[in-house]
């Protein structure tokens, strides 16, 4: 890749950004626990949609190895400065770093370390990275070298668990809403792919209907990228109505046995009898049975505890927090890119603890 900038700090360790078609990128996958949000394929892709050039910070010792999937993207106002500044933001999802080997908070410091310092040698501003809820890193280790913001609580469902076990664990009101939507012939088809127009029809429908931000709002091509890039790890999880009308559908991950609900949907038509209730049960008792052993709901729009995050955690007991972790690389900088927000924007236009404050666009 264009942006390669390597170091040797000592005999057996080394830290660079590489490309999505390094191998060292997939190999160190192989050795670890990760999800959907870690795949190169999948950054290659959410550059597509969000910007930035895909990338990952990789760096290894004797004993381990480092690895933080990112978008690196030039500063908004970049072309009226000298020299242009980067941001490294997480690719949308939880890709959060991963630490393969044994790891006694030191280590994950040491790999923090050799980030900032690569990272300034490319004139990386500011890192941003959303921490995976499933997979925890040393919140005592972060918190030396950037700010840890918790933002709330994740819900997931255990698929270890008997399928018995899993439909008691359901609130009451939910079963017998299950229930009812069987008995009035509603119906769920999983992997049917010439669905897809009409998954993302009631997508934007649904994001219409919650008033979502533009961000949300994919184009056709990130939607046929997800089934063509990430062959057999993406599913499609379609309801249908008594009438054969597509009333609910979701898209979903099973990687290295975590499985992931990435987008859904309801048909503003049929919002009122919740057939999302009956598509994440099957998507549950699908998982199962082929041998994943986790089914991350996510939680509420931007970690809150709103009625989205409600209606997941009528599925199960547990909780996961999710935090987001926020590094300054470049003081000096980061202060002048913020004074010129300002000065374009004004002092009063900041109404969230956004980072970094340049990126802030309301």
């Amino acid at each position: 890749m264009q942006h390669e900038k390597r170091i040797e700090t000592d005999a057996t360790a080394s830290a660079e950004f590489i490309a999505p078609d390094d191998p060292r990128w997939s190999r160190a996958l192989a050795e670890v626990e990760h999800d959907l949000y870690h795949l190169p394929e999948y950054a290659v892709l959410c550059a597509g949609h969000e910007g930035g050039e895909p990338a990952a910070f990789y760096a290894e010792t004797a004993c381990n190895r480092f690895l933080v999937p990112l978008l690196m993207k030039r500063v908004p106002f970049a072309g009226r400065l000298e020299p242009a500044g980067r941001d490294l933001i997480s690719p949308y999802g939880y890709a959060s770093p991963l630490v393969v080997g044994p790891d006694d908070g030191e280590m994950l410091g040491g790999f923090l370390e050799m980030f900032r310092w690569v990272a300034q040698e490319l004139g990386c501003v500011t890192a941003f990275l959303r921490l995976h809820p499933l997979l925890p890193l040393s919140s005592l280790t972060m918190r030396e070298y950037g700010r840890l913001v918790r933002h709330g609580e994740t819900v997931s469902i255990d698929l270890t668990l008997s399928e018995e076990r899993l439909w008691r664990q359901i609130r009451r009101d939910r079963r017998a809403g299950i229930r009812k939507l069987i008995r009035q012939g509603f119906r769920v088809v999983m992997d049917d792919w010439r669905g897809l127009d009409d998954f993302v029809r009631i997508y934007r429908e649904t994001m219409q209907r919650v008033a979502a931000k533009e961000f949300y709002f994919f184009e056709r091509d990130y939607f046929t990228g997800l089934q063509s890039r990430l062959g057999g790890r993406m599913h499609l999880c379609q309801v249908f109505s008594p009438g054969g009308r597509m009333a609910a559908g979701g898209l979903y991950s099973v990687v290295n046995g975590i499985v992931q609900l990435h987008l859904s949907g309801t048909a503003n038509e049929y919002c009122r009898l919740g057939p999302s209730k009956l598509m994440i049960h099957e998507i549950a008792l699908a998982s199962r049975a082929a041998g994943a052993r986790i089914l991350h709901l996510g939680g509420g729009v931007g970690g809150r505890r709103d009625s989205l995050f409600e209606f997941k955690a009528a599925f199960s007991p547990q909780r996961h927090p999710y935090s987001t972790f926020r590094m300054v690389l470049m003081e000096e900088r980061y202060r002048e890119y913020c004074r010129l927000w300002k000065k374009e924007h004004g002092e009063g236009a900041l109404s969230s603890d956004y980072f970094p404050l340049y990126r802030y666009s309301g």
